[in-house]
């Protein structure tokens, strides 16, 4: 058993048998020689290079954040590990994920092996003494991993690490058995990525047992224990900005081994939009580009200082946010057999909105100024914001023409635009802000409230009917 603190290196010839799916391979010709004997910073490395010699963006299902993005690749590039640092919502977890991405599919991997070690660097005891003792050694393919490892101020030595079952000592096993070792949460990220969400929330105990992972590539218990492995995993943590809501310090030595990098909101409301409809459950064209607006601009209002709330808004709304809030109409949609999202699908006093919200800020003194009242008013500032944008579209050689229209039909329904066309200048700027013939409704819709709340001329007497003032029923 001396082996078990030895590095144990297997090459082709001191190397077993290799078995794999049941027939004998060899590991070092072309069709394997990638899945194993490279470490993740040089698979990540590799694939880097060869984006960059592609012109290829390896981060594209992040959108915008172009300077985040080189920097993280230069990280990556010098196998540094990276903390990222930001307000919830806005895309850590997601830039991880996407890192995990750059490595390969599959790994080949000794087969019962509980951290999937690499069969020509074993670290794990059982591993190296199977590879140095017998024969014939069973292989398997196992996917790329990516290993969350949530914040939590009660976890333990043995979840973050592992631990030596007794039981089974005394039941005759051997200290080399995969079954009396367990390994923890980030002995399982051996060959991948381990992803520290909420990195503060970890006791600082077991934080100073980190310290020694990202520099030695081992760990040492509390109890002075050196787990005998030398574990190869790439680091990604996340954490919020000081001060924010339920943060926790994080250890400075421990902050010393990683590159930071902060992550802040999209930086134009067009990004928002962009990152609200790719995570959305539903279908995102559902939503015509005007609600799309208002909706991002209600989120944008509330996370800046020129909000009429802003100095009653503690904790502001994330990405999340606009993503529900765009799922939220469009459900109201669909359960109402709409083609196109309409005022009315942001519910009774903007009730699908105040959904997406409520939960994703907090205020300060919530007796005195509610948070649906604060949904209700940087919906309506949105909604002022994005008419007063279409209204000044209108071109100004048919807006008479327009007006003198709609004092004609007097009352309009915007649930029914037959006969619309008949109205010619109302009906060639209504269909030119369409991006398809299934908004022309909702299209009709946001002309009237543009001109109801730029003019005054219309007024909306209820959901969905507007009235030219100076009609004679």
């Amino acid at each position: 058993m001396d082996y078990i603190f030895e590095e144990v290196k297997i090459k082709r010839g001191n190397a077993p048998r290799f078995i794999l799916n049941g027939e004998e391979v060899d590991i070092w010709d072309n069709e394997f020689v990638n899945y194993h004997s490279k470490s993740v910073s040089e698979y990540l490395r590799e694939k880097l290079l060869d984006f960059e010699r592609r012109g290829i963006d390896p981060f594209e299902e992040i959108i915008g954040k172009e300077k985040e993005k080189e920097m993280v690749k230069t990280a990556l590039m010098s196998g540094s590990n990276i903390l990222f640092k930001g307000k919830k919502g806005y895309g850590k977890t997601t830039f991880s994920k996407a890192i995990s991405k750059l490595l390969p599919e599959k790994i080949l991997a000794i087969k019962g092996c509980r951290i999937h070690d690499d069969p020509t660097q074993p670290t794990c005891f059982s591993c190296k003494k199977k590879l140095l003792e017998e024969d014939e050694v069973e292989l398997v393919f196992v996917p790329k991993k990516w290993i969350r490892i949530a914040g939590d101020p009660m976890m333990t030595t043995r979840q973050l690490i592992g631990g030596i079952s007794l039981q089974k000592i005394k039941e005759g096993y051997e200290l080399d058995h995969p079954e009396v070792f367990t390994p923890g949460r980030v002995l399982k990220a051996h060959r991948g990525i381990a992803y520290f969400d909420e990195l503060g929330s970890i006791p600082s105990a077991l934080q100073t047992l980190l310290h020694e992972l990202l520099e030695e590539r081992q760990i040492t218990t509390p109890e002075g224990d050196i787990v005998p492995m030398k574990i190869d995993t790439l680091v990604i943590a996340s954490t919020n900005p000081a001060n924010y809501k339920g943060v926790s310090d994080i250890k400075e030595p421990l902050l010393d081994r990683m590159e930071q990098i902060d992550i802040g909101p999209p930086e134009t409301i067009e990004e928002e939009i962009a990152i609200g409809l790719r995570n959305m459950a539903l279908d995102g064209s559902l939503i015509p580009e005007w609600h799309l607006k208002i909706i991002a601009h209600a989120v944008r209002c509330m996370r800046s200082n020129r909000c009429r709330y802003s100095a009653r808004i503690e904790v502001e709304p994330s990405c999340r946010a606009t993503i529900k809030a765009f799922d939220h109409v469009a459900a109201s949609a669909m359960r109402n057999g709409r083609k196109a999202v309409m005022f009315a699908d942001y519910g009774k006093d903007f009730a699908n909105l105040s959904l997406a919200l409520k939960s994703r800020f907090e205020v300060d003194y919530e007796d005195e100024l509610s948070k649906d009242e604060i949904v209700k008013g940087v919906v309506n500032d949105a909604i002022d914001t994005v008419c007063g944008e279409v209204y000044a579209a209108i071109p100004r050689n048919i807006f008479g023409g327009m007006m003198e229209e709609v004092s004609e039909i007097g009352e309009i329904n915007v649930y029914s635009s037959n006969g619309l066309e008949e109205y010619r200048n109302l009906w060639a700027f209504v269909s030119s802000i369409c991006r398809r013939k299934e908004e022309v409704n909702s299209a009709l819709e946001i002309t009237l409230e543009a001109i109801s709340r730029c003019t005054g001329l219309i007024e909306k007497q209820e959901e969905g009917l507007y009235v030219y003032l100076a009609y004679d029923r």
